[in-house]
């Protein structure tokens, strides 16, 4: 039975080895970005509590793509009005460094980051902004509405990251996020709706003194990561129950559908994203096989390697992958 279960994990290995893919955002060549002037839903006037569609707007948003096998990611970042955008790479900041404490570069992180990409404006359906004078002089107002959870529409502008994938299999995204009070979703572009938390795994570091080390990246100790399922109301400071109002970084895994697309954003804040992580499961069969499952049956990395228990990053056993 053993031997049986060792040719079908190594099929299986055999099978990713080729089909894997990681993106990392410090590779990113920004000089490809595209500016596009967006104009629906967007407002030059209004109060606090209602924009004046009577006066139309604009805002220059950018756009990143990248393309892999199986899988093609778009990045939007659209900045406030005040801001000038003078090309389409000034939307995007490549922040972190790889010997700072601010970078997925320890043990426990598969695959390792050291930087990330960070876009600029919230993901919303409707934008305005004025100037407003007040006894200090004039101020700048932004505002806008916010995507919620049983919305028929996705955000028009904003931060936000799409993943179209042509093939079924594990994605894992490296993110960075600041203002982690509010909700970060993972959203399928079909339903309109955010993935159902249970099927999600958060592995992030809580900012402490600095990000997750005591000392530097090389020498010092990791501190703060935590695995578990992304929390019911979405909060990745709530992950294992905890609650850390601090930014965040790390991972977010879930499984995608063949033909599916599915949107990963804040809609009150900014996510940057360090890369991702893309191991397609194709079609061989193996899904197919059933037996009784071999708690001993060896472990191979994706390499076809046999690996303990103890390993971190992608595993399969049983020709199953997991995390």
């Amino acid at each position: 039975m053993k031997k049986i279960f060792t040719l079908v994990s190594m099929a299986f290995v055999a099978m990713s080895m080729n089909a894997q893919v990681t993106w990392k955002a410090a590779e990113f060549d920004l000089s490809t970005a595209t500016m596009t002037t967006l104009t629906e839903g967007i407002y030059g006037a209004g109060t606090a509590e209602a924009p004046d569609t009577s006066v139309p707007g604009s805002l220059n948003s950018s756009t990143i793509k990248v393309t892999l096998d199986g899988i093609e990611m778009t990045g939007e970042s659209t900045p406030n009005g005040d801001k000038n955008l003078e090309t389409a790479d000034k939307a995007w900041e490549l922040k972190g460094s790889v010997d700072g404490n601010d970078a997925l570069i320890t043990a426990d992180c598969t695959p390792q980051f050291a930087k990330y990409l960070m876009p600029q404006g919230n993901p919303e359906f409707t934008h305005w902004e004025f100037d407003e004078e007040t006894d200090n002089g004039t101020s700048h107002r932004v505002y806008g509405t916010y995507w919620e959870p049983g919305a028929t529409a996705m955000p028009a502008k904003g931060a936000y990251y799409k993943f179209a994938v042509t093939k079924s299999g594990d994605l894992r995204v490296a993110i960075y996020g600041n203002k982690n009070q509010n909700p970060t979703y993972i959203v399928d572009e079909t339903t309109k709706q955010p993935l159902d938390p249970a099927t999600v795994t958060v592995s992030i570091y809580y900012q402490n003194t600095g990000f997750a080390y005591e000392g530097n990246a090389e020498e010092g100790t990791a501190k703060y990561f935590n695995v578990g399922p992304m929390a019911a109301d979405y909060v990745l400071q709530h992950t294992n129950s905890i609650t850390q109002n601090r930014p965040v970084l790390g991972f977010i895994d879930f499984a995608v559908e063949a033909g599916k697309t599915y949107w990963l954003f804040n809609p009150k804040s900014q996510i940057g994203i360090y890369g991702f992580y893309f191991a397609p499961g194709e079609g061989t069969g193996i899904a197919n096989v059933k037996a009784e499952l071999d708690a001993d049956a060896p472990i191979f990395n994706l390499a076809g390697q046999q690996v303990s228990k103890d390993f971190k990053g992608v595993k399969v056993q049983n020709g199953r992958k997991f995390f």
